[in-house]
């Protein structure tokens, strides 16, 4: 609102009221509505002729999806008072906000646009993505309030297998690190959260030469399965094989630029087994920008659909980088080469998890005692 120039009286705020509704003068201009910026606070009039300044200190979403605001306000004898006071008001609640907790559903926000959530591979951050869903129930609790008990009890009523209820323990233990950060919380509470069920063992079976030679069989006719042999005879991930592009690939040096996940597999050199430089060259022929060109869900129907129509053993993609350190182990190949092109910083790490050495490799080498 704006006072009259003449008697002093407040004139409505609408749009072009060019006289004073009291007296008939006429303003000096046409009154219209002022906004202040956002964030600035308001003025309002109160019954008795007073001000309420007020300007809004926090905002958050209830457990009903309704938004909430905290207010910050003082009352004076003039609208001038008032709004001078916005200024101080906003820097004393400003000088007073720091966050004494966050709710779960804000430390996942600010976790998803983080640089260690956007290194993860696809596949993590879907499971990251589902973990998070078995968290609904919670999702509005201030982390500070949460103790062990709540977190098992989520746990054991979301989760009926070791790895869903490994994945909501990681990603809590996340938005902990988060919260400590923030000087939130002081300890991170996943580290005393016991996961009520037993890891299944690791299924250590390979492939065989006679079950990579069926896939070679069925490269015949199908040229999909030359990316099964590719991960094979380089020793790729899905996400590796995923993310290479044509012009990381050089044919006559027999090399290929990529890998993901830790320091020693990132943009390292993997070499091109003289076996499948043609079938490289003919995927990269009919790609546009990298060698696969296939979505994750795409991607693993067709190998499901490959290994079935070539008789092979129902075993995961991740088979195909056993049989490539297990054969590399098996020709007698240093194991720091070993490591070094597989993208292991160590070669303990690839003969604990990758390495499964045939029985007739194991009689040749106690024959040679």
């Amino acid at each position: 609102m704006e006072e009259c120039r003449k008697c002093g009286k407040e004139i409505p705020d609408i749009e072009g009221a060019g006289f004073c509704p009291y007296c008939g003068a006429k303003q000096e201009k046409a009154v219209t509505r002022r906004k202040r910026a956002n964030g600035t606070g308001t003025v309002i009039k109160l019954k008795n002729g007073r001000y309420k300044a007020i300007i809004n200190v926090a905002t958050w979403i209830d457990g009903d999806g309704k938004i909430r605001r905290k207010r910050k306000t003082r009352t004076f004898a003039k609208k001038s008072d008032a709004t001078m006071a916005l200024a101080g008001m906003k820097a004393e609640s400003l000088g007073a906000a720091k966050v004494k907790d966050m709710k779960l559903i804000e430390l996942y926000t600010v976790y998803t646009g983080t640089y260690e959530y956007k290194q993860l591979s696809g596949s993590q951050r879907d499971k990251m993505g589902y973990a998070w869903k078995r968290f609904s129930e919670i999702e509005y609790r201030d982390i500070s309030s949460l103790t062990v008990s709540d977190i098992e009890e989520q746990i054991e009523l979301r989760t009926s297998t070791f790895y869903p209820a490994r994945d909501m323990k990681v990603l809590l233990s996340h938005l902990y690190d988060l919260a400590i950060k923030r000087d939130i919380v002081q300890i991170n509470r996943t580290q005393y959260v016991d996961i009520p069920f037993d890891a299944p063992k690791a299924k250590r079976e390979c492939w065989t030469q006679e079950e990579v030679d069926a896939l070679w069989g069925d490269y015949k006719t199908h040229q999909f399965t030359g990316y099964i042999l590719i991960m094979c005879y380089a020793g790729l991930r899905y996400g590796e094989l995923a993310t290479i592009p044509l012009e990381n690939i050089f044919l006559k040096e027999r090399y290929m630029v990529g890998g993901i996940k830790t320091e020693a597999g990132i943009d390292r050199e993997i070499p091109i087994h003289t076996r499948i430089v043609p079938v490289v060259e003919v995927l990269m022929a009919k790609r546009k920008s990298k060698l696969l060109e296939m979505n994750e869900d795409n991607f693993y129907a067709e190998y499901w659909k490959t290994i079935r129509r070539a008789g092979l053993r129902e075993l995961p993609p991740h088979t195909c980088r056993h049989f490539f350190f297990s054969r590399l182990t098996s020709a007698g190949v240093q194991g720091g080469i070993i490591a070094e092109v597989g993208g292991h910083a160590s070669y303990l790490t690839t003969l604990k998890n990758y390495v499964r050495v045939p029985l007739d490799d194991k009689r040749a080498a106690v024959d040679r005692i």
